[in-house]
């Protein structure tokens, strides 16, 4: 027997903004999906999976851009994904039909899944808020990696498992455990730590307020605690690019102030200067910090679009010191520095009006380059340069 499952939705939201969460990558994994490869033109790919594990796969057999698509699925089941967009009393009407072979029990539990997606659609499409974010708890933590084959010895691990962390974040879990920078996080709430899946597996069942077991590894010894789960704060979002560009001036203003400050009086020999062969120069990271902003700036065009994009690059070691080949001096880096940032701040300003409508994209990327996103990251690398400076003077004070 063919059921037919119909779902109808009303949107705050605009007609643009419902089509686009189906028809690009980005709008996919905004609501629903946590990988997706969208190609939406007659005859084009349809692919979405989940953490859950759902994934369906099909064929664009039909698209009115801002009205109307239909996808041929072949899996999980054969059958037909249509969507109608429409407006109706100033409000977004949707409406879902599903067309399938399925057992009554399987197509109530399709309904439940898609009722509780579209539920999340709506909170992505009127506040910019994924549910499935926000709504679970946070460890705290900044992640610099993960450990490979080619890496595990260096932090004198046992085995190559586990995700390095690049810091922790004040006030939160991960803190208050006792985690610090580098060290390598290798199980949470008994699970192993074989890759980054496995944090969000060992999380996906708790609550904020949670306390869960955890290992780390720090200097080859392994340590345990007992680490509290903490809630995820909603950032506050400028209504506007031109808001958020004034909003992310000034925070590049106030690290501009602190790098300086950090940088007063260094030499080219401290600048130069490694603790270890393994380890960046502070020129190494101040080319880091730039070419990170220039990811930075690629990401906020794909994200704007829909897109997605795969690899930022900013740790790569050919590209790191290769920026550092044609800009040998500090003042040279940290003025490179600078323009990036004032590019990234134009960027953001030329923004299409239009981006504030596709409210999951543009508070994606509010959070990305706000006071919680980059600033942190960027913030961690001041404290390794100050330490990295230090460790040069106590080396050579007159040189120094």
């Amino acid at each position: 027997m063919t059921l037919t499952l119909k779902i109808e939705r009303q949107f705050s939201a605009t007609r643009s903004a419902v089509y686009r969460a189906f028809t690009t990558p980005g709008g996919q994994m905004d609501w629903f999906a946590n990988a997706a490869e969208i190609d939406a033109r007659v005859g084009g790919r349809f692919y979405v999976w989940t953490e859950k594990g759902y994934q369906a796969m099909g064929t664009f057999t039909s698209l009115e851009e801002d009205r109307r698509l239909v996808v041929d699925l072949f899996n999980p089941e054969p059958g037909r994904l249509q969507i109608e967009i429409s407006e109706e009393n100033g409000a977004t009407h949707l409406l879902l039909e599903q067309h399938y072979l399925k057992d009554p029990q399987a197509h109530e539990a399709a309904r439940a899944a898609w009722e509780d997606s579209l539920e999340n659609l709506q909170s992505v499409l009127e506040r910019g808020i994924d549910r499935r974010f926000y709504d679970r708890p946070m460890l705290g933590v900044l992640i610099g990696g993960a450990v490979d084959r080619e890496n595990f010895k260096r932090y004198r691990l046992p085995e190559p498992t586990g995700i390095i962390l690049a810091g922790t974040v004040s006030g939160m879990g991960a803190e208050a455990a006792g985690l610090q920078e580098n060290d390598v996080l290798v199980e949470m709430d008994g699970i192993r730590l074989d890759g980054y899946h496995a944090l969000q597996q060992a999380i996906r069942p708790h609550t904020a307020g949670d306390i869960i077991p955890i290992a780390w590894y720090r200097g080859g010894e392994r340590h345990t605690a007992d680490m509290p789960l903490s809630g995820r704060p909603i950032p506050e979002v400028p209504s506007t690019p031109a808001g958020l560009a004034d909003q992310v001036q000034e925070i590049y203003a106030r690290l501009e102030g602190e790098l300086a400050e950090i940088l007063e009086d260094v030499t080219e020999e401290a600048a130069d200067f490694r603790p270890a062969e393994s380890e960046w120069s502070v020129k190494e990271i101040l080319s880091h910090l730039i070419l990170s902003e220039r990811a930075l700036q690629m990401w906020i065009t794909n994200t704007a679009d829909g897109r997605l994009m795969q690899n930022w690059g900013g740790n790569d070691p050919a590209l790191v010191k290769s920026l550092v080949d044609i800009h040998p001096m500090v003042q040279e880096l940290t003025a490179e520095l600078q323009r990036s940032e004032a590019q990234t701040v134009a960027l953001v300003r030329r923004l299409p009006p239009e981006i504030v409508d596709y409210r999951g994209a543009f508070h994606n990327i509010a959070t990305m380059i706000g006071s919680h996103g980059m600033a942190i990251h960027t913030r961690l690398h001041f404290e390794t340069i100050q330490k990295q400076i230090e460790a040069f003077r106590q080396l050579d004070p007159v040189g120094a």
